[in-house]
């Protein structure tokens, strides 16, 4: 058996790499972060077929696509104090639930929230010397369409704990980089306007050392 650590290829600054050393962090497994120089051009090698990052080694298995490699993650090292976080143990039902606002973090509210964190933190932090001011008509469709969203949340929060059903999933957790990110801008204040939404992610970021630490990952670069 292969013993060494898994490797991640990319800068934790950004938000897929974070998602994958959250979910690392998450079973405790060891792993080892290879910089990546996104500015120079380092992320088109053969870790990154689409020129994006992260990019994942396992021995010889290669794996790109942040989503795929955290549910490689949770698959191989197993959940934390015994969790289903997959709902692969719980039932077709809940496994579906689980796959279906997996797929809605990743078709819905990825769209919506990403803008506002690319414009106020990522491309800054990309453009040697700051680059211009956030494209603030960019933001603004980005907040539109993120309320439209945390709106559906909302509803869906006043019947369940967690958004795949009383228990927390890789759906939950799958939100944790862009939310994190985006309570750092000066937007933050649209949660209060959810608050069952505001509950949640609260809920998210209490859940103890371990949680606490993945999220501050996001941070080390800012």
């Amino acid at each position: 058996t292969n013993m060494s650590p898994v490797k991640v290829f990319g800068h934790p600054m950004l938000t897929n790499v974070a998602r994958v050393l959250l979910f690392l962090e998450e079973v405790g497994a060891e792993y080892e972060l290879v910089p990546v120089d996104f500015v120079a051009g380092e992320h088109k090698r053969p870790q990154h077929p689409f020129a994006k990052m992260p990019g994942f080694q396992d021995g010889d298995l290669v794996l790109f696509e942040s989503r795929a490699i955290a549910k490689y993650i949770l698959r191989k090292y197993g959940g934390t104090a015994g969790l289903d976080l997959l709902g692969e143990n719980s039932g077709i039902e809940e496994l579906a639930m689980v796959d279906m606002w997996t797929e809605v973090e990743a078709q819905q509210y990825y769209p919506a929230i990403s803008p506002v964190v690319f414009e106020c933190i990522i491309i800054p932090f990309i453009i040697p010397g700051g680059g211009a001011a956030p494209n603030q008509t960019v933001v603004d469709e980005s907040l539109e369409r993120l309320r439209g969203v945390l709106g559906i949340y909302e509803a869906r929060l006043e019947k369940s704990r967690y958004l795949a059903g009383d228990s927390i999933s890789f759906a939950d957790l799958n939100h944790i980089p862009f939310t994190f990110y985006f309570m750092t801008t000066p937007y933050a204040k649209v949660f209060d306007d959810y608050p069952k939404v505001k509950a949640w992610w609260e809920m998210l970021m209490g859940r103890g050392p371990r949680c606490r630490g993945s999220a501050s990952i996001c941070l080390r670069s800012l």
